[in-house]
């Protein structure tokens, strides 16, 4: 069974912000596979609508637990 990770995909569509996430089963994730996933996910989308691509990797076990602040010492 392959591990799959999860990203945080931010762009621009139609000069307003987005963000969606993808789970795919690949360590890396470029903007142009970004790109490609999110022409899926906007089929209506003219080709050039999206823009900006930002990608960031979400690490599930730092992000279970609340911040550093919130716990007692």
């Amino acid at each position: 069974m392959a591990k799959n990770y999860l990203f945080l995909v931010s762009y621009i569509l139609d000069n307003q912000p987005q963000s969606t996430t993808l789970d795919i089963d690949a360590e890396s994730l470029t903007p142009e596979q970004a790109l490609s996933h999110l022409q899926s996910l906007h089929t209506t989308a003219l080709p050039g609508l999206i823009t900006d691509v930002q990608i960031s990797r979400i690490d599930p076990q730092r992000t279970a637990f609340s911040p550093g602040h919130y716990r007692q010492p």
